[in-house]
């Protein structure tokens, strides 16, 4: 009976008695090694097993004689031609009724494909931690490239940005140089008639004084746009803002014969951001507006507010325009996209103002309806 069991078992099993000779193979240990069954029978075991942490034959007078079950999982059984076979092994001592040790059960599992298999599953997990790195690796070219890419878009709309206000700035700059003109040519004809030089420059100093003032800002604010620099961010009130947009616009003669209604909050609107970053936002809504509208008579709201419930600053720009059809609001967000002619868009201005507002975490919605105009609407936290 034992013999049947040990003859089905798909393990190599070997007894061998207290000599360390083996007494009894199964068809698997003849299979596994390579040698016949019957020459296997009286074979030393350490012909045939190999243990190099410990010794087969030190474990069987230390340990199995005390009772004690072996496992070796770095074992080996060297075949008929030679080859060394991985195994694991584990030797049971067999005792008489005086327990006195007559022999050791060896089972030596054949782990071969186990251990294929752990080589197979370590290569896969380093050609998978690989690709990851090649992964992570494209990912970051990718993001570098995004972030160029969306620094040049950036770039390209706060130079279209800059060409509108210098066309802005270039008319006031014209108005206020008529000024400096007409005080000029006051002061020529004081110095060539008998009246008082001294009463006329101080009548003239103060207009002299704003025109160097207004060129100043001006400059500045040109320097701004074009010098990308880093994203400083002070506190604004928007309301503020919003005016001086305004009244640079009208001066510019870029808002025509519409009508501009300001509804501005009563109180400041502080907001840290960029100042420079918000105009540009405001010059693109406005100049779309003004677009939106064309020849005919038309009005612009710019409304301000603070929302109750977020505690958002809100900004709003309704036109009584043309409208956007429903088919294309999905779209005019999207960079290059646009409606106007070649020479009037770029379809860059608001892709690059809804990035501007969620940059300091906040949103640009629109709603419109065709034929009754266009609702920009944008918040900033403060």
């Amino acid at each position: 009976m034992v013999e049947n069991i040990i003859e089905g078992m798909v393990d190599a099993v070997l007894v061998i008695d207290a000599e360390g000779r083996i007494t009894l193979a199964n068809t698997a240990a003849s299979r596994i090694t390579g040698y016949a069954r019957d020459a296997l029978p009286l074979m030393p075991v350490s012909q045939l097993l190999l243990d190099e942490s410990s010794g087969i034959k030190t474990v069987v007078r230390r340990r199995i004689e005390d009772g004690d079950v072996l496992r070796r999982e770095d074992a080996w059984l060297r075949a008929k031609d030679g080859t060394r076979i991985p195994v694991s092994v584990t030797a049971s001592p067999v005792t008489d009724d005086k327990n006195i040790l007559q022999g050791i059960v060896i089972v030596a599992r054949d782990v071969r494909e186990l251990r294929q298999l752990l080589a197979d599953k370590e290569a896969e997990i380093v050609r998978r931690r690989s690709a990851e790195d090649e992964l992570r690796t494209a990912k970051a070219t990718i993001e570098d490239q995004l972030d160029q890419a969306r620094s040049q878009l950036m770039t390209a709309e706060r130079r279209a940005t800059l060409g509108t206000l210098a066309g802005g700035v270039g008319h006031e700059l014209r108005n206020i140089a008529q000024v400096q003109v007409a005080s000029v040519d006051e002061l020529a004809r004081v110095l060539k008639s008998s009246e008082n030089l001294e009463q006329a420059v101080r009548e003239v100093l103060p207009d002299l004084e704003r025109v160097g003032e207004h060129i100043t800002a001006h400059g500045h604010r040109l320097l701004q746009l074009a010098r990308p620099g880093p994203d400083r961010k002070d506190p604004i009130d928007l309301n503020d803002t919003v005016q001086d947009i305004v009244a640079m616009l009208r001066g510019a003669g870029k808002l025509r014969r519409l009508e501009v209604t300001l509804e501005l909050a009563s109180e400041p609107l502080i907001v840290t951001v960029n100042r420079t970053r918000i105009e540009q936002i405001l010059v693109n809504l406005m100049v779309n507006a003004v677009d939106a509208i064309g020849d005919q008579r038309g009005t612009i709201t710019m409304r301000t507010r603070l929302d109750a419930l977020t505690s958002r600053v809100v900004c709003e720009v309704a036109d009584s325009g043309c409208g956007i059809p429903p088919e294309q609001l999905d779209k005019i967000f999207l960079p290059f996209f646009t409606t106007k002619a070649e020479d009037r868009g770029t379809g860059l201005g608001l892709p690059v103002a809804r990035e501007i507002v969620e940059s300091y975490g906040g949103a640009l919605v629109v709603q419109s309806v065709v034929g009754e105009g266009t609702t920009f609407t944008f918040s900033l936290p403060r």
